[in-house]
């Protein structure tokens, strides 16, 4: 490789001499591209120059090698590139003009020595292994197919990890051999395994004095058990939770190692954890960086650890959580910075993510005439924290203002506050043989809320509305309570609690909240609602070494009517937001019959609604985008109005995939989706496109 490398950087300051004969003495480079990739990016950052630099051939000639050498990295052999320059005034633009080689494909994987754990196994976890008719589709396909040789000594390290898995510590695999043929691009690997024997542990122990480790307890809690065979993986977990606990006493630069003590005879090991605490470390200073618009006191109040407390790891994690769940940043970095034996800073680097939005619009429709719409939100209002939307929507026939704040820290305490106001109205064509009619809703609230330890809130307030039926008259057949004009007044509450990672793309944690709703309080409506939302999170990166992210999703609703439950105040399913995907949103309900058959909304009082889903990335065409798969199911019925026809549970259900993309306008969600068990009438929508909501 060295005399290959050695070859290029030869030719090309042999063929860049000729070049550079026009350019300028002490020329600086001006502009740098590479033409011929897709992703360019990361070989900008690698290649050895920037733009502002001082020309030379050898710089260019070192930078043709990287990007041949990353070539092949990704199974390109042969490639060539092409150097172009061109004098700029004082200076000069370099452009690399790219022509890929052949990708090496794998004919034929060959294990050698294996007898206890199957080929099929020992090539899951391997790169350079035989493709399969779905290779490309990450996960499921596996991958393999083409040819890495940078990745044979880490393949090598794989199949070692696979046996230490099973507890085979005597296990060896010899260097992998790869034979390429040329003629035809393909390559042929072997893995030669002295596999041993399986050791089970006899013993665990915990050395080093550590004042306020509870021994006992860490050994129930330790996953490596006597008697148990050993294994590696749990023994990095192990070690994972013995440096958290000792971290979270104020041993920031503690020393944990294992030691092994192997009984060749009997096959047995028995393993001691060393623990050197070394000092109690406090906090110096918390220094903050990368905060262009989010004010440091936003980001302070974020951050559980203060200067002179004592360093605890809990904490720490805590903050990159608590940072991430704001949905401010689109990367937070959380490290600890050593000062002194007994002292650390505390860095907190973040990067701003785009959080507001702004739209609007000017169109004409056959029924609503000429219309303008226009809506601003904004998710930390000049670095605040507050969010804020305003919507504005205008036409002939119908009409919308809303506008709303949220201060999750009120005067930068635990207490909350939000406040809404709005006004709605719509004209509606009924039938050919009903005069037309409107809607006005008018209304507000607010609630006061309060922060209760790290993951969980709770807020009380007030909302007020008045909903208005204008020259309408129900058919016969529909109650006409659903169609009265009435005015609310309810108490509401809420109880959430969140202890995911990130804002819009959680891997881990769960999300549960409980909305509690009680009309009565004056008015026309008497009922009582509650409305629980719950989500999980998974990720599977650690395991799979692919960002593979599993959610569950429930949403589940029920109305106690005390007198009066309006229509306009009951659940609907459908749409992403309502939820089953693959029907429009608010369209799966029960419904009424008037005598001439046709059917109207009536709304449930009761749902449960599941959602399945599955995430990849697509970073490939963009950052910040992902392939997502999901299954829902929902079900809703209608025990208040007695003529409701639909009597007991209608159940409705869906799959298909949606793109999430967390676009520089806020996120998007494309989703294509398919009713599994639509009947006929049903509003089925394969389509939707939604903005500004969490994935």
């Amino acid at each position: 490789m060295v005399k290959k490398v050695l070859l290029v950087l030869f030719l090309g300051l042999s063929v860049l001499s000729l070049e550079a004969a026009s350019i300028p003495r002490g020329a600086a480079i001006t502009n740098i591209e590479i033409d011929g990739i897709s992703d360019t990016d990361k070989l900008m950052d690698v290649i050895g120059i920037k733009k502002g630099e001082r020309y030379s051939a050898e710089k260019i000639a070192k930078a043709k090698a990287i990007i041949i050498k990353a070539m092949e990295a990704q199974g390109y052999y042969g490639t060539t590139v092409e150097t172009k320059l061109e004098p700029v005034n004082d200076g000069v633009a370099v452009t690399f003009d790219v022509n890929k080689g052949e990708k090496i494909k794998i004919k034929k994987v060959t294990f050698v020595g294996n007898k206890a754990v199957s080929s099929s196994e020992l090539e899951r976890n391997i790169v350079n292994k035989e493709g399969g008719l779905f290779s490309w589709i990450p996960i499921i396909g596996g991958g393999g197919g083409t040819a890495m040789p940078e990745q044979l000594p880490y393949d090598q390290m794989r199949i070692r990890e696979a046996y230490l898995e099973r507890g085979y510590l005597d296990a060896k695999v010899a260097e992998p051999l790869m034979k390429i043929d040329f003629s035809n691009y393909t390559a042929d690997v072997t893995y030669v395994i002295t596999e041993g024997e399986p050791y089970t542990v006899s013993s665990v122990k915990i050395s080093g004095k550590v004042p306020g480790l509870n021994e006992q307890e860490i050994q129930e809690e330790l996953r490596l058990k006597p008697g148990k065979v050993f294994n590696v993986k749990k023994l990095r977990s192990d070690l994972k939770m013995l440096h958290e606990k000792v971290g979270d006493l104020g041993y920031a630069f503690a020393q944990i190692e294992p030691l092994f003590k192997k009984d060749a005879k009997n096959h047995t090991v028995s393993i001691t954890y060393k623990i050197q605490p070394d000092k109690k470390v406090y906090i110096n200073d918390v220094i903050i960086t990368g905060n262009t618009k989010t004010l440091d006191y936003v980001i302070r109040r974020y951050v559980y650890l203060a200067p002179g407390d004592l360093y605890n790891y809990t904490d720490l994690e805590d903050t990159k959580k608590e940072l991430q769940r704001t949905g401010f940043f689109d990367k937070v970095v959380v490290k600890p910075q050593r000062v002194s034996s007994d002292k650390i800073n505390i860095v907190v680097e973040v990067t701003e993510a785009q959080t507001g939005s702004i739209s609007g619009g000017i169109g004409y429709g056959s029924y609503d005439g000429f219309m303008i719409n226009a809506s601003l939100s904004e998710r930390n209002i000049l670095g605040s924290g507050i969010a804020g939307s305003l919507t504005l929507d205008y036409g002939q026939k119908s009409h919308n203002y809303a506008l709303s704040f949220t201060d999750p820290r009120l005067f930068n305490t635990l207490f909350s506050l939000s406040v809404g106001i709005y006004d709605s109205r719509n004209e509606y064509e009924y039938d050919s043989d009903t005069e037309d009619y409107t809607v006005s809703r008018r209304g507000g609230w607010f609630s006061l809320g309060r922060k209760i330890g790290r993951n969980m809130h709770a807020s009380l307030g007030y909302s007020y509305s008045d909903v208005d039926y204008h020259d309408y008259t129900p058919p016969a057949g529909v109650d006409p309570r659903a169609y009265e004009s009435y005015k609310k007044s309810s108490i509401i509450g809420s109880f959430t609690y969140d202890n995911t990672d990130d804002y819009y793309v959680p891997r881990e944690g769960i999300y549960s909240k409980l909305s509690l709703e009680y009309a009565g309080v004056g008015g026309d409506a008497d009922f009582w609602k509650a409305d629980w939302k719950f989500a999980a999170f998974y990720g599977l990166e650690e395991q799979i070494d692919y960002d593979l992210i599993l959610r569950y999703k429930f949403h589940g609703g029920y109305i106690h009517d005390g007198g009066y439950t309006p229509i306009a105040e009951m659940f609907t399913l459908g749409g992403s937001r309502d939820g089953v995907r693959g029907y429009a949103p608010g369209s799966i309900s029960p419904r009424y019959y008037d005598s001439n058959g046709n059917d109207y909304i009536a709304g449930g009082d009761q749902i449960l609604v599941n959602s399945i889903e599955a995430s990849v990335p697509l970073t490939y065409i963009t950052e910040g985008m992902r392939l997502t798969g999901f299954v829902d199911y929902g079900m809703i019925r209608n025990t208040i109005y007695s003529s409701v026809q639909d009597k007991g549970w209608m159940n409705r259900a869906s799959a298909g995939a949606q793109i999430e993309w967390k676009s520089p306008f806020g996120p998007i969600n494309l989703v294509f989706a398919y009713p599994i068990n639509d009947k006929k009438g049903d509003d089925t929508s394969v389509f939707e496109f939604t903005m500004g909501s969490k994935f």
